[in-house]
């Protein structure tokens, strides 16, 4: 009876493997450029578990081929796909390391970026990933000017900044609003400083002032109201800034 059970269970495992290579696995024994074939058809298809498994094959087995930076392009772009991302650098970085000279390597560059980019988590929480993503995409651009990635990269790039900019904003409000005035000076000098560019600079400019108005400094405080203005004529804060030089100007002609 044992016996007979064994025999049942092997012949089991014989028709999963038989079935499994009926729905398409790649074939081992297959020339390597069919395999390669076979592999791009499941990235195209949105197969990418597939698509990784038999790209990681081809690359540790077939290493001199022509065609393999394509492979291992696309093995880092399978797991980019299926949100892998601490893995899908990694390959992409063995791109670069093995095949400095591909084609691909733009895309690989723009894509360790991206990887950290997906990652980057709101502008409350750690902003490690942020950082990375930054020196990624600061990386690729210098490296690859000519590249139609460029524009894109620069965006998120301007992205990321924006979200490091709202998280210093969003301390020195704090501090605003506990009436830790110099301390909200400090945090908004150094968003103007680091992030000029973003939005939150503009705020950072404004609310100087009213931090500046806390600490009694009205003469600074006029002088931040006055800059704001004559940069941000058209801003929504520009009718406040007005409001607090009407004011601060007549307290200085009573004085």
């Amino acid at each position: 009876m044992r016996h007979g059970l064994v025999g049942i269970a092997a012949g089991l495992l014989l028709a999963v493997s038989v079935l499994s290579c009926s729905r398409g696995a790649v074939n081992e024994q297959e020339p390597p450029r069919q395999q390669f074939d076979r592999a791009m058809e499941y990235y195209n298809n949105g197969k990418y578990f597939k698509a990784q498994m038999a790209l990681k094959r081809l690359t540790f087995s077939f290493p001199g081929q022509t065609f393999i930076d394509t492979a291992q392009f696309y093995l880092g772009k399978s797991l980019y796909e299926l949100e892998n991302y601490p893995e899908a650098v990694g390959e992409f970085r063995r791109l670069l390391t093995a095949y400095p000279s591909s084609p691909f390597a733009d895309d690989a560059l723009y894509h360790i970026a991206m990887c950290h980019y997906s990652q980057s988590p709101k502008y409350s929480l750690d902003q490690e990933e942020t950082f990375d993503a930054i020196d990624e995409f600061s990386s690729f651009i210098s490296r690859y000017p000519k590249s139609p990635l460029q524009d894109d990269a620069a965006a998120k790039l301007l992205e990321l900044y924006d979200k490091l900019a709202k998280k210093m904003f969003k301390n020195g409000e704090l501090y605003l609003k506990t009436h830790d005035y110099e301390q909200a000076v400090m945090y908004f000098e150094q968003v103007r400083d680091n992030y000029p560019n973003t939005e939150w600079a503009r705020y950072a400019l404004y609310y100087t002032g009213e931090a500046l108005l806390g600490l009694e400094r009205d003469s600074d405080a006029l002088e931040t109201f006055q800059n704001f203005v004559m940069a941000f004529p058209e801003h929504k804060l520009t009718d406040k800034a007005r409001k607090n030089i009407a004011r601060l100007q007549a307290d200085e002609a009573g004085g």
